[in-house]
């Protein structure tokens, strides 16, 4: 990058953007339009032609002179929209080098360089030697080979061997090190010589080059440490920064980080409010559970047999049991310690036994080779750990606990990641209370779902904003430059480029071939053979108008100029030429223009008898060349949608022939190519027909399928059938690709990229088959699953989907390597501190590296991206805490913070801009989607249908899958209508034909459901119903007295709700009439759940013991009531609404994630099927595979989660995508050896590329679609309110606005203080005092936040003291203000109140402590506890400050009635999920006999109130994957289910249950949170710029309405003050007065410039609102002034 680029704003932020990537592409693709001279397509306009005269020398140096004049102008635009193209053309091949130069250097001019520093250093000139040398053009080449360099020499450091550095490999990798660093150096010394060094426009004016200062300057420091032998590794790690220096160079990656630096400012009060957060939080934990983690059950204190100080759950106390004091009241105490258990056992001796055996000198227990000899004979100590006392370790290495701030925020961090938060929650409720919950879930609500999202919110406006700003930057650029190019970046764009590209490339080299077989042969340079000079011309001609017809006015300026010239040279021959029309131009291939414009494009020129010459070229390179394709304006929109052009097209054609057919008797080879052309029309019919592409849709479809079937253990006839299928449809598809050839030829066969998409995976498919033949599995069977992919072009709407994805395809390939470049610093940071510091002891003792460890460069960058995808990262960090110090904390934190909350947020925000751009524009291109083909039309028309009948189908699929049952009934009613008695047309206004209009009954139902009341009871009546299906459990006893409560409401309930049915149906009538019950899909819903409850009710009263399964059905059925809250409460029916309008383009989505899904779940079946078995048993070194473990009597079993069969497989992969438990999945993904062999560690490391791709491109990529298509559904939703909010928004302003000059009239309220109070008020008021506070207030914050776990005395003294002096600082504050403000003024703003609310606390919780330490009364500590942590309120005081801040909070303010919405939507979802899970998994038991993997004594189904808090575990996706493996149990063999809590049919149940509630609640739900959030925050900015209009108004009218009074006011004050002070009878100041009111009088009474001023200009207000304090005196004077004017 040379200076000037870096200085220049403009070219900096605007390249690389998508639209200029269109222009440019335009750009290239005109001037290599132009500029070829290939015999075939194009021409030079003045080339010899058999039938007119050379032109003359001169003439054609001219032209070419004026072509290369416009070629050089748009190299220059191109260059300003600092887009690197090359545009080559015909100039010749010297001036490639400076364009291939991607930095737009202007090193070529040879002036110097008018935007740098001209005198450097007080002495060098731009032109002085040394530093002209140092603007150098290769110079930015070679550092960023040389960062590259050093890339690879960091990611060669071995942290396990490179400990004293002895080996040569190291001393080499010094060296390089040394040269690296001494070319930084010198790269920097020569930038500041060429660029000066302090300045605005010198070195150290640019960022980056700041970096780089601060590279060098480290590097320094670091070697002259090693000279001194002090090994600093802090100034090593520097070194890791060097990569960045890369941004730099690639100018798209330093837009994007521009980008991110853009949306800092928005960010900095976003982690303000992170940091509120932590401090709030942290403090209240300090202060509730300092020290309650160390609690441990240890024997009493004269018991000295027992083998261990306290009792551990296992070995290593990895998971400790943590029990209650006796003071607290938490879950857990002593004598909750399970049994001793051996070898299955319960141990059933006590210590009297061993005392006995050890008086007879045995062991304590009768042992045999080291274990137990018989089971359950062996001492059962842990009966003996009885007494609850703080211990000195805290769980998890000691990184999880509340003992100080710091060690609170790690684990407030944790939990806001949302990875395994579970369990602290669970240590801390068994150490002091089962309602600590409350703070884990207020915690996880503000902090993960809001706060993060925030951050995501910001970004992601932020990201549209500045896109915005580019694009007009850019459209200005353009209009300067007056070059018209279209602005519409389109997905086939970055294609038809490398395609224009690789043309240009071959037809160069061919000319000049052509050019050296000329003159090789002698021929004069300019010959091209006979008749092929008009051809090009005509060709050139074509080219210059063609893209004109496509796209517009694609550059007019050049057209014209490329007319002029054409013109020019064509005139001559146009006479001359004459003869019948030449097939060539009416050729079928023109058909795939996509106006019919092009086709008629043949003018007189066309007709050339001689064009047969041209014709034999190379396969239809000729004639195919179109005009311009279709993709060139649609991308990505394939054949079909072509149909009535082509048909148009077609009959052209054919009328083209026939005329070619008469005209002509020429040679019989003539003959044979018009047949030629006649297949050729025939086949384009074909392969572009509906039906065709239908047949080759349903292959796909059956291909995919047949894919899928394979499995583990599959029979063979099976494998032979697959492979014959194989060989069917790869003919099939062989034999689509030869017939596109044929009728499409070549050319354009190419220029649609799913053709060439097409093709590949054809050939491949060919190569597969001829390699299988010869034995041996290829690899490239795994390429036949692409072919699912081609299913995308048959479906326009998941179309649309793809080419979203696509345009935001060059920002996300930005993203990607920047994401690249992030992972490599922190992997190689990781290194430096962790490497060959992480290690685990095994069962057998050896010690080995854990797996998720910083050895080598390959396992720190796994590792640092499974700490990118919030999955385990809890565990290094524990790891990484115990192995250096606590502050690696601050290294993790980092990694997850701008990795996680601000990359991958960027990344989102990319896909969320790029469906709002795609929503925009499809409502303006709606109508052009009307002329799509017949196939479009039809689906088109299905999804409207769809549209309509969503509500009724989601409701219906509930219950029953039935869509065709609505066009069944119509058809039906249709039918009916002919045969229709005529009582039944006499009734059509009755309902149900039995009640008419005026039935009394019919009217008095009526009268009932108008009630106001009627919804209201109905409400209450499903509510209670609710609570009953709440106490639901499946352990209540038959016959027990809440048995039979519940089932008595549940048949009043049911008589309920069929009585207001009956109602509804009786007022309204059934089906027919407009109004009718069953017109509502809400009433559809209800009736059906009414229908449910009665026969739930006949099946139980007819002897339900016989048929348990369906009665079981029913109850489940029956969990669904609550959703009749929707219909009824009108917030939720439109979130509600709004989901399901969006979940078309959620099933688009849905549809991509499946293909890919589908793709992946195959090639994980042939990768792994049969291989994820391994051998359970107590000593398994041995053991290589399944026979070896089943001679030793071990199990052979799989893990859960497998790819043994496409179903099996697709659930590991949802696993996967959900990112809960993936690192395992892959673990054994690398472990896998064979089908039937024992696992061995790492493998096959080349699999983590199959699991980290799957990642990417599903989880990272696909899924965060889902926040785009609900954001932009949410928009779209809103759009009809929009008009009804911008109409009350200009009614509040108004509204405000009278507000305002209302005040701004009236005199001030303490215009009659006395001079004390106004003093007061004066302070009160005044800047400066909220400064004082605030300060205090954070000093404040900082003693509390020093508090901690066993801190001295002496501090605790301190602290109380500090407490004393700031809470009388605010009694102080308060009472000043009530002093000044009065009474009810101080009590009308919130800020007040709650400075009064702190102050009462605060003194009540001082007059507690001082009463229990002088111990007058005895008080519970946890009330003192509670108002010492209410103290922290104190902190909200800050927010008073913080504007920006509060403006993020107002906006989640605002958000609050929808966000509260959505949780009542949440809390139906976690209701109903939480009646069926109870329902379902209410028997599962977690016993010794049956551990659980996610399942525990917390985590259960037990009942209501448990399900429910475990769902919320399941929906931040904590171990989701852990709780549904437990609920997939098989039954044991000879077991009866009963007692164990399994059924058969939960193997099917439960991974539908899991997976869909973690689709709804954490893909679907939580983005509508942010599309809610993000829908507000732009609202809080209009409202903000409205208001700062507002005042600037209100400044103007009051300026001017200042300005025509002010004479007179100053004159009234004058005489008013004079009059007042002390009445002095000089005639003046009476005069003055006078004068005064004639002067105020014509505009408007008494105009003094009173702050809220009074009297008659009440009316006007004119009044200027900036404060003044007056004397008392004075303001007696105005009111005497004033209560005149009155008079």
């Amino acid at each position: 990058m040379t200076s000037d680029e870096e200085e220049d704003p403009g070219v900096a932020t605007s390249a690389a953007t998508a639209p200029s990537a269109a222009a440019a592409s335009w750009v290239t693709a005109a001037t290599s339009r132009g500029d070829s001279d290939d015999p075939v397509t194009t021409s030079s306009p003045c080339r010899p032609s058999p039938h007119h005269h050379p032109c003359p020398e001169e003439k054609e140096a001219k032209e070419k002179q004026i072509e290369e004049g416009i070629i050089q102008e748009e190299r220059r635009e191109t260059e300003e929209e600092g887009q690197l193209v090359e545009c080559e053309g015909d100039d010749e091949d010297e001036d490639d080098d400076d364009d291939d130069d991607g930095s737009s250097d202007t090193s070529v001019l040879v002036v110097p360089y008018p935007e740098l520093v001209p005198v450097v250093f007080f002495c060098l000139k731009q032109t002085t030697c040394p530093r002209s040398f140092c603007f150098s053009t290769w110079f930015e080449r070679v550092s960023m080979m040389v960062i590259l360099l050093n890339c690879v020499t960091l990611g060669m450091y071995q942290p396990c061997e490179n400990i004293d550095c002895s080996s040569d490999r190291c001393q080499i990798l010094k060296a390089f090190d040394a040269f690296i660093y001494i070319f930084f150096a010198l790269e920097m010394v020569i930038k500041m010589v060429a660029l000066g060094i302090f300045g605005r426009r010198c070195y150290l004016g640019d960022t980056w080059n700041r970096l780089d200062f601060f590279i060098v300057m480290a590097g320094m420091v670091e070697y002259s440490l090693d000279l001194q032998n002090v090994n600093f590794t802090a100034i090593r790690t520097v070194r890791v920064l060097r990569p960045l220096k890369a941004i730099n160079r690639v100018p798209s990656m330093r837009i994007l980080v521009n980008l991110l630096l853009d949306t800092l400012p928005m960010l900095g009060n976003v982690l303000l409010l992170c940091f509120f957060v932590f401090f709030i939080f942290g403090i209240i934990g300090v202060q509730l559970w300092a020290g309650l983690l160390r609690n441990r059950c240890y024997p009493e204190e004269n018991f000295t047999l027992l083998p261990r100080p306290y009792y551990m759950a296992d070995e290593d106390d990895e998971r400790p049991f943590i029990c209650s004091l006796p003071v607290d009241n938490g879950i857990m105490s002593c004598s909750d310690v399970p049994a001793r258990r051996e070898g299955g056992r319960t141990c059933c001796l006590d210590k009297d036994d061993a005392l006995y055996r050890q008086s007879l000198g045995l062991s304590p227990e009768p042992l045999a080779n080291g274990s137990v000899s018989v089971a359950g004979l062996c001492v059962n100590w842990n009966q003996y750990y009885t007494r609850c006392h703080t211990g000195y370790s805290n769980p998890h290495k000691g990184a999880i606990n509340f003992d100080n701030i710091a060690y609170a925020w790690i684990v407030i961090f944790q939990v806001i990641t949302l990875e395994g938060w579970v369990e602290i929650m669970y240590y801390v409720m068994d150490a002091h209370s089962f309602y600590n919950f409350i703070y884990f879930i207020l915690l996880i609500i503000v902090g993960s779902f809001f706060m993060i999202n925030l951050c995501l919110v910001v970004i992601a406006t932020q990201f549209s904003e500045t896109k915005q700003r580019e694009h007009q930057l850019m459209q200005e650029q353009r209009a300067r430059c007056s070059s018209s190019s279209t602005l519409a970046s389109e997905p086939g764009d970055c294609y038809e480029e490398l395609f224009q590209l690789v043309c240009h490339v071959l037809r160069k080299a061919r000319r000049q071939t052509v050019a050296l077989f000329n003159t090789l042969r002698g021929k004069p340079r300019g010959f091209r053979g006979v008749g092929r000079g008009r051809v090009g011309g005509e060709g050139r001609e074509r080219k210059a108008n063609g893209p004109r017809y496509v796209t517009g006015n694609i550059l007019k300026e050049r057209n014209i100029k490329m007319h002029a010239l054409a013109a020019k040279t064509l005139t001559p021959s146009i006479c001359i030429l004459s003869g019948p029309p030449c097939p060539h131009h009416n050729k079928p291939d023109h058909a795939s223009s996509s106006e019919p414009m092009a086709l008629t494009a043949a003018s007189a020129t066309d007709g050339c008898p001689q064009c047969a010459a041209a014709l034999t070229l190379a396969d239809g390179v000729g004639p195919a060349r179109s005009a311009a394709n279709d993709e060139a304006e649609e991308g990505a929109v394939e054949e079909t949608d072509r149909e009535d052009v082509q048909s148009g097209g077609k009959e052209k054609a054919k009328k083209g022939l026939d005329s070619a057919g008469t005209n002509v008797g020429c040679s019989p080879k003539k003959r044979c190519k018009e047949l030629w052309y006649e297949i050729r029309t025939k086949l384009w019919g074909i392969v572009e027909s509906k039906y065709f592409n239908r047949g080759i849709m349903i292959a796909i479809l059956i291909n995919t399928i047949s894919m899928g079937i394979e499995h583990h253990e599959q029979p063979e006839e099976l494998t032979n059938v697959l492979e014959i299928c194989n060989i069917v449809f790869t003919s099939m598809f062989s034999l689509e690709m030869i017939l596109k050839l044929t009728a499409f030829g070549s050319f354009n066969y190419l220029r649609n990229p799913y053709n060439v998409f097409d093709g590949v995976i054809v050939i491949i498919s060919v190569c597969e088959i001829v390699g299988q033949s010869d034995g041996g599995l290829s690899v490239l069977r795994t390429f036949r699953l692409l072919r699912v992919l081609k299913l995308v072009r048959f479906m326009p709407a998941l179309r649309r989907q793809l080419v979203v994805l696509m345009k935001t395809m060059d920002n996300v390939a930005t993203f990607c390597m920047l994401l690249m470049l992030f992972i490599f610093i922190f992997s190689i940071l990781g290194m430096h501190i962790f490497g060959c510091k992480f290690s685990l002891k095994t069962e057998t003792g050896d010690t080995v590296p854990d797996r998720k460890n910083f050895d080598s460069l390959l396992w720190a960058i796994v590792t640092v991206f499974q700490i990118l995808t919030q999955e385990d990262w809890n565990v290094v960090l524990y790891n990484g805490m115990a192995a250096t110090s606590p502050v690696a904390a601050l290294y993790f934190v980092a990694l997850m913070t701008f990795g996680n909350y601000v990359l991958f947020n960027l990344l989102v925000a990319i896909l969320v801009e790029g469906f709002q751009a795609e929503g925009d524009a499809n409502r303006s291109y709606s109508d052009d989607d009307r002329s799509s083909s017949n196939f479009d039309e039809s689906e088109k028309h299905d999804s409207i249908k769809l549209s309509e009948k969503s509500l009724v189908m989601l409701i219906l699929l509930i219950s029953f899958p039935s869509s065709p049952m609505k066009s069944l009934c119509f058809r039906i009613q249709k039918m009916m209508e002919v045969y229709k008695p005529d009582w039944c047309e006499s009734r059509e206004e009755w309902s149900v034909y039995l009640f008419s209009p005026q039935n009394k009954f019919r009217l008095l139902c009526q009268s009932i459901i108008a009630h106001k009341l009627f919804d209201y009871v109905v409400l209450a009546f499903i509510f209670l119903n609710c609570i009953t299906v709440a106490l639901e459990r499946p352990k209540i006893l038959q016959g027990s007295l809440e048995r039979l409560f519940l089932t008595i409401s549940n048949y009043i309930f049911t008589a309920i709700f069929v009585a207001e049915m009956t109602v509804k149906v009786v007022s309204m009538g059934l089906y027919l009439g407009e109004t009718a019950y069953l017109r509502s899909s809400w009433n559809i819903l209800d009736g059906f759940l009414v229908f449910v409850s009665l026969i739930d009710i006949v099946v139980s009263m007819a002897g339900g013991a016989k048929i348990l399964g369906v009665l079981r059905v029913l109850r489940l059925l029956r969990t669904l009531r609550p959703l009749r809250v929707i219909s009824r409460a009108p917030g939720l029916k439109l979130v509600v609404e709004t989901l399901i309008t969006s979940l078309k383009p959620i099933g688009n989505i849905v549809l991509i994630c499946c293909a890919f899904f589908i793709i992946f779940g195959i090639l994980g079946v042939q990768l792994f099927k049969g291989k994820f078995y391994y051998c359970v048993g107590f000593d398994v070194k041995n053991i290589t595979n399944k026979s070896d473990c089943l001679a030793a009597n071990y199990r052979w079993v799989h893990h859960k989660y497998n790819f043994d069969n496409l179903g099996q497989a697709l659930m590991s992969l949802f696993v996967l995508a959900s990112k809960d438990g993936w690192v395992n999945i892959m673990y054994h993904g690398l472990d896998a050896v064979g089908i039937d062999q024992q696992p061995v560690t790492n493998n096959n490391p080349w699999m983590l590329l199959y699991f980290i791709s799957f990642l990417l491109i599903v989880s990272f990529f696909v899924l965060n679609m889902f926040v785009g298509v609900v954001v932009e559904n949410f928009h779209k939703c809103r759009q009809h309110q929009e008009v009804e909010e911008a109409r009350r928004r200009e009614e509040k302003r108004q509204r405000r606005m009278e507000k305002k000059r209302r005040k701004a009239q009236k005199l001030p309220y303490y215009s009659n203080y006395g001079r004390a109070r106004l003093a007061i008020h004066a302070l009160c008021t005044s800047h400066y005092l909220d400064l004082v506070i605030t300060f205090i207030i954070c000093i404040n914050v900082i003693t509390m936040s020093l508090e901690h776990y066993n801190q001295p005395q002496s501090l605790e003294t301190a602290l109380k003291y500090c407490n004393y002096f700031f809470t009388s600082t605010f009694v102080i504050e308060a009472s000043l203000k009530l002093v000044a403000f009065g009474f009810r003024r101080f009590f009308k703003d919130r800020w007040n109140q709650l400075d009064l609310a702190i102050v009462l606390l605060s003194v009540m919780g001082i007059t507690l402590e001082e009463i229990e330490i002088n111990a007058s009364l005895p008080i519970n500590p946890t009330i003192i506890r509670i108002m010492r942590v209410l103290r922290i309120a104190r902190v909200l005081k800050l927010l008073k400050m913080a504007t920006g801040m509060r403006a993020l909070l107002d906006t989640v303010v605002q958000a609050l009635p929808q966000v509260g919405n959505l949780g009542l939507l949440f809390m139906l979802l976690f209701f109903i999920y939480a009646a069926l899970g109870v329902e379902l998994f209410g028997e599962l038991v977690c016993n010794a006999d049956y551990p659980c993997e996610g399942m525990s004594r917390h985590a259960t189904f037990e009942n209501f109130g448990m399900a429910f808090l475990t769902l919320f575990q399941v929906s931040t996706g904590d171990n989701w994957n852990g709780i549904m493996k437990d609920t997939l149990r098989e039954c044991p063999p000879g077991h009866p289910g009963a007692d164990y809590g399994c059924h058969a049919g939960l193997q099917f149940i439960s991974p539908m249950y899991f997976v869909s509630f973690v689709l709804t609640a954490q893909f679907v739900l939580i983005n509508v949170v942010v599309a809610v959030l993000m829908k507000h925050l732009d609202d809080s900015n209009k409202e903000a710029q409205e208001d700062a209009e507002m005042d600037a108004e209100i400044e103007l009218e009051l300026a001017q309405g200042g300005l025509c009074c002010m004479m007179g006011g100053i004159g009234a004050i004058a005489g008013a003050t004079g009059g007042a002070a002390g009445g002095v009878g000089v005639g003046g100041a009476a005069s003055g007065a006078i004068a005064a009111g004639m002067v105020g009088g014509p505009s408007g009474g008494m105009m003094a410039p009173l702050r809220d001023g009074g009297g008659a200009a009440a009316h006007e207000g004119h009044t200027h609102h900036r404060s003044q304090l007056y004397s008392p005196a004075q303001a007696s004077g105005l009111s005497g002034i004033q209560e005149s004017n009155y008079c």
